[in-house]
């Protein structure tokens, strides 16, 4: 018997908070456009390795041609697995092992199994705001309930993040606590350390996302906040994705054998395995010892364009503007003047030949409507000149 009144949607619940990411609706509109673009999480694409990755990809086929086309463990190569757990070591997570190590479709494949073996609906979340938009939208697809921190200069304001967890129903922590996109603050020792305490105190899993951990261009690295206290619920990401190349799709997870062990009974729901030709091109990369002169080529462009970024901005935005300082990573976040909006914005920006991302996305509450983050390693310093005083010229025309 037919039915009546309006069509019953077969869609999930958990549907109703996902949608489209305002970075990727961006990309799709200015696509093909003549714009100097600020707006992308893209790396520059004129330094991938395209020719090393060719003759490596030519070399794995040959000599393990069969495997590399083959499916492989759930958990990733085992070569690749050790490798990562000797790198981690390095970073502070001295009792790292292969064991330790989930290979991954990049690190957004490990923020979405770490989620979606946590949370069940409206379990607490402690984020920091703002927050990376992509996490905020897996953490949306699980029904989450966020608790968010508003981050300082230092890392996450510790007096609120203390309160609530004091007040449970918390059972995730997520942090990114080096070159945090989309602001670029690195997060201090003191506040990681007093992070990771509190978690532990609390028995909260946390989630600590460390994908531009290799693009520093000042100051000296810290210890991962997974490292500074003993909570068997501490999962660490990174990715391939900022130093070789984000279309391989290579990224990893350290936690405890156990986690692992879960977690990767997830992915082999989600996708069976991260694909066993990248995963062997990405070791042989970093064996033949390609990995470090890329990061330092890296280093040296992204931070003569964060300079050039911070000189326009002090000519044509000072004294009007305010932005974040990063010592490395992506991006510098800006605010506007009170009152500014700045997706209204935007519009006019573009007609102008410069795009942005309005900051708001990356708020996980309603606020930041005068915020946006600017992308310094996409584009050269030429572009970055001209873009940003063209930027601040329509800005300022708009301003109250």
């Amino acid at each position: 018997m037919r039915g009546t009144g309006a069509p019953r949607s077969l869609y999930a619940r958990r549907m109703e908070r996902v949608g489209p990411s305002a970075i990727m609706e961006l990309l799709k509109t200015t696509a093909g456009g003549d714009y100097i673009s600020f707006a992308s999480g893209l790396p520059d694409p004129t330094l991938y390795p395209a020719d090393l990755i060719r003759g490596i990809a030519d070399l794995v086929l040959t000599a393990d041609g069969r495997a590399a086309l083959q499916y492989g463990p759930a958990e990733g190569h085992p070569p690749l697995r050790e490798y990562v757990a000797e790198m981690l070591r390095t970073r502070g997570l001295t009792d790292a092992t292969p064991e330790h190590i989930l290979i991954t479709n990049g690190s957004q494949q490990a923020l979405d199994l770490t989620a979606r073996a946590l949370l069940d609906p409206g379990d607490g979340v402690l984020i920091e705001s703002p927050s990376y938009l992509a996490a905020i939208q897996a953490f949306d697809s699980y029904d989450a309930h966020y608790h968010a921190v508003p981050m300082t200069e230092t890392g996450a304001d510790l007096d609120q993040a203390a309160e609530a967890l004091a007040g449970g129903g918390i059972k995730l922590a997520f942090t990114l606590p080096t070159f945090q996109n989309p602001m670029g603050v690195t997060t201090d020792l003191e506040t990681r350390q007093r992070l990771a305490e509190l978690a532990a105190e609390h028995r909260v899993a946390v989630l600590e996302d460390d994908a531009y951990h290799d693009l520093r261009y000042e100051g000296d690295p810290l210890p991962p906040v997974t490292a500074l206290a003993q909570n068997p619920w501490a999962i660490y990401t990174g990715t391939f994705s900022k130093t070789i190349a984000p279309g391989l799709r290579v990224g990893y997870l350290y936690a405890q054998p156990e986690v692992v062990t879960r977690l990767s009974q997830l992915k082999q729901i989600t996708d069976l395995h991260t694909g066993s030709f990248t995963q062997r091109i990405a070791l042989e990369f970093c064996r033949q010892g390609h990995l470090q002169p890329a990061v330092t080529r890296l280093r040296d462009t992204y931070r003569s364009r964060l300079a050039a970024m911070q000189t326009a901005l002090e000519e044509h935005a000072g004294g009007w503007m305010r932005w974040t300082r990063p010592q490395g990573g992506m991006f510098i976040f800006a605010w506007l003047p009170e009152g500014m909006d700045a997706m209204a914005l935007l519009p006019r920006v573009m007609d102008a030949g410069v795009v942005y991302v309005p900051g708001k996305s990356f708020f996980p509450v309603d606020t930041g409507a005068n915020t946006l983050r600017l992308n310094f390693v996409s584009a050269d310093e030429n572009a970055i000149t001209a873009g940003i005083a063209t930027l601040c010229r329509v800005l300022r025309e708009a301003a109250p």
